[in-house]
């Protein structure tokens, strides 16, 4: 045969290997029990099968609301290893207080039926629960003058992990209706459910500032905010308008009248007002009511009538102001002079009227008018001692009282009050020829007493 013998050759004997499984991890743990992020999953142990070497390790996850009752395994991801050992970022539950387990088994190059049993984690991790804002936030005093408020809060409820701080934020309006942005003010390190704290104040008048708090935990999870009640910086009172008495002015009253009117003040407080008198004391609307119009607490916007206790002739300087609860105005000062009585003593059936007593007359009421801030009095005609006619002096007479009525009417508008107001003027009847000594007094009378 030309073939080739092949009756020496010989054949070994062939060698069968037994795949076999992996095995599962011996110990599976998680790194906490409550986490707020990602916790770690470490395992040890796994031990490749014959011929099957480690490729992976397969995980997966149990969720429950109570660490008792599990629900079923969900898939959570694969890790390419060869190793024995591992550790992964695992992901907790998207509900606050749930809790997760998981379990791993090991993957071989041998595929599925070649894998591993699993391994459940010796321990489970619940979401983080926020602790729940004091439910009493409170900012005092209301309207402040200092350089600080005070904080006060309480009924924290501590959630999963313990309270680690206070996050204090402040925000501020010009109308307490619309605010700024949230501004840091301090963090407070404690524990407690409660506390206070002093926080500087915002210097700027009228300004209205609110504060938040919300609360840390240890895991620097940080809870809802809370705000508190808005407190606002003080405002001092406007200054009050005087309107008598006009700075450098002259009068013949020896109870001079000040006819004062508030501001608006905006904070709301009722106001005192404050008289630095001829007395030289501070006089008030509350402690003496006697000397005004409307004494006690004085609204916006409202007038009043200082009367003076009777003074000596002199100059004086007069101080006026008003205060609120917690601050006073800016001070009103006025400068005038009490003059004595200019005029010439009248006796009836004696005393010749001349024109000298109708021009004192004049000068004296345009001071008055001055005193009250009033523009003089324009006089119609030139009285001429000798030349003005008799029958011109009913009109001078009238024209006279005119110019004080309109003094008398601005008094009165300033009260109701009968004690500090002028009695309607009930004028003498004038007759005809010189003007007779009591329609003179009558008028005198009037002018030495407004």
């Amino acid at each position: 045969m030309n073939g080739v013998d092949n009756s020496n050759e010989k054949t070994s004997n062939s060698i069968f290997c037994n795949i076999t499984a992996c095995t599962a991890p011996t110990s599976c743990s998680l790194n906490m029990t409550v986490a707020e992020g990602n916790p770690i999953l470490s395992w040890s142990g796994a031990i490749g099968g014959a011929g099957n070497p480690i490729t992976a390790y397969e995980i997966e996850y149990s969720e429950s609301t109570d660490n008792t009752t599990w629900g079923g395994w969900n898939a959570l991801l694969v890790v390419n290893s060869s190793q024995p050992s591992g550790t992964v970022a695992v992901t907790i539950s998207s509900v606050r207080g749930n809790y997760r387990r998981y379990q791993i088994r090991t993957r071989g190059s041998a595929g599925d039926s070649y894998y591993s049993d699993r391994k459940i984690s010796s321990n489970t991790v619940r979401k983080n629960i926020l602790a729940i804002p004091p439910s009493i936030f409170s900012a005092s005093p209301a309207v402040y003058i200092g350089s600080t408020i005070t904080l006060e809060w309480s009924g924290t409820i501590v959630g999963t992990s313990t309270i680690k701080n206070y996050v204090i934020q402040q925000s501020t309006s010009t109308n307490n209706s619309s605010w700024g942005a949230w501004e840091a003010v301090t963090t407070v390190v404690t524990s407690s459910t409660l506390g206070n704290q002093q926080v500087p104040a915002n210097p700027v008048s009228g300004i209205f500032t609110r504060y938040r708090i919300a609360v840390t935990d240890s895991l620097d999870a940080i809870s809802a905010y809370v705000i508190s009640n808005s407190v606002r910086k003080n405002t001092l009172p406007p200054a009050p308008t005087v309107i008598t008495l006009k700075n450098g002015s002259k009068t013949y009253n020896q109870q001079p009248r000040f006819l004062i009117q508030t501001g608006i003040e905006l904070d709301g407080e009722p106001q005192t007002v404050w008289v630095y008198g001829t007395s030289q004391s501070w006089m008030n609307s509350v402690d003496n009511p006697n000397n005004f119009s409307q004494s006690g607490q004085i609204g916006n916007n409202q007038k009043t009538i200082f009367r003076n206790d009777t003074a000596p002739i002199g100059a004086y300087n007069i101080s006026i102001k008003v205060k609120d609860e917690n601050s006073e105005s800016v001070v009103v000062t006025r400068a005038f002079t009490l003059l004595s009585s200019p005029f010439e003593e009248i006796i009836p059936n004696a005393t010749h009227v001349k024109a000298t007593h109708i021009l004192t007359m004049r000068t004296a009421i345009n001071n008055i008018r001055n005193y009250y801030g009033m523009t003089a009095y324009v006089w119609s005609g030139e009285i001429i001692a000798g030349t003005t006619q008799v029958r011109d002096w009913v009109y001078h007479i009238m024209e006279i009282r005119t110019a004080i009525e309109g003094v008398v009417d601005l008094i009165n508008s300033f009260s109701e009050n009968s004690t500090f107001n002028i009695p309607p003027i009930e004028w003498l009847p004038l007759g005809t020829g010189r003007p007779r000594a009591d329609v003179m007094n009558q008028i005198i009378s009037l002018i030495l007493t407004i």
